[in-house]
């Protein structure tokens, strides 16, 4: 299929940028959670993937128009004890085409490698087969360092199974270029988007970034809102013969 570009809106000092990744798939926990971190945190807009395969829709937010993948960026945010932490969101409420997927992996982790990002960690849910109390955890890391940094933040590692989708070929092509990618996967149900395994992994990825300081108490609270809200969005853009059908729009 045709080329992945990045178009930019700005140019920012990125080096040792700690990028998430979000896209819907089980339980769409991955764009909650990242939706959640860019308007609480206030991050704008700095830069989006196209693609003539992406699917031709605007998203609207705030009366402006936006492309279908964006990223978002943060300031860095430095500590009494001099460590600094910047946060990268790469988000889209879409699931883009299979054919697209490598090479959409494989420019996000060129344009990280360029940008001297540190890690990516996707956000992604696995299916539990019900709805449970406690929302279980599990982590898959490219490189031994990443699957250090999954252990130091008491995550159990998967040791059999499967990650599907971008996150997977993220978690591939960065052990085969040596480029560090965790991926956080909560335990939910697959046919209801799931706030609360959303709030789950951001527990985590605000222990990951101390001076960052992302509150996912609110998500906990707003969780049936929020998954009320995603529900109607969903019904509202289940394809009809006279729209686009083909990537299914989320959210």
């Amino acid at each position: 299929m045709g080329e992945i570009e990045v178009y930019e809106y700005e140019k920012m000092d990125l080096e040792n940028a700690f990028v998430i990744t979000g896209f819907p798939t089980v339980g769409l926990v991955g764009t909650i959670a990242s939706r959640f971190v860019v308007h609480s945190l206030k991050l704008h807009l700095l830069a989006a993937f196209l693609s003539d395969y992406f699917p031709p829709v605007s998203v609207i937010s705030n009366a402006e128009p936006l492309p279908p993948v964006r990223v978002y960026a943060g300031d860095k945010k430095c500590g009494p004890n001099g460590r600094c932490n910047q946060l990268i969101v790469i988000l889209s409420e879409f699931v883009p085409h299979f054919a697209t997927l490598r090479p959409l992996a494989n420019k996000i982790i060129e344009w990280c490698k360029e940008n001297n990002c540190e890690t990516i960690v996707c956000i992604e849910g696995f299916n539990v087969g019900e709805k449970v109390e406690e929302v279980p955890l599990a982590g898959v890391g490219s490189t031994e360092e990443a699957r250090e940094m999954l252990k130091r933040y008491n995550v159990e590692l998967m040791q059999e199974g499967m990650v599907s989708g971008l996150s997977g070929i993220l978690l591939y092509e960065g052990r085969r270029r040596n480029f560090e990618v965790a991926c956080l996967l909560a335990g939910t149900h697959a046919d209801y988007p799931d706030a609360k395994a959303a709030a789950k992994v951001l527990e985590t990825v605000n222990k990951m970034l101390p001076e960052i300081e992302i509150d996912p108490e609110p998500l906990y609270k707003q969780a049936e809102e929020i998954e009320k809200q995603i529900r109607v969005h969903m019904e509202k853009a289940k394809p009809t013969k006279h729209v686009y059908t083909e990537p299914m729009m989320y959210g």
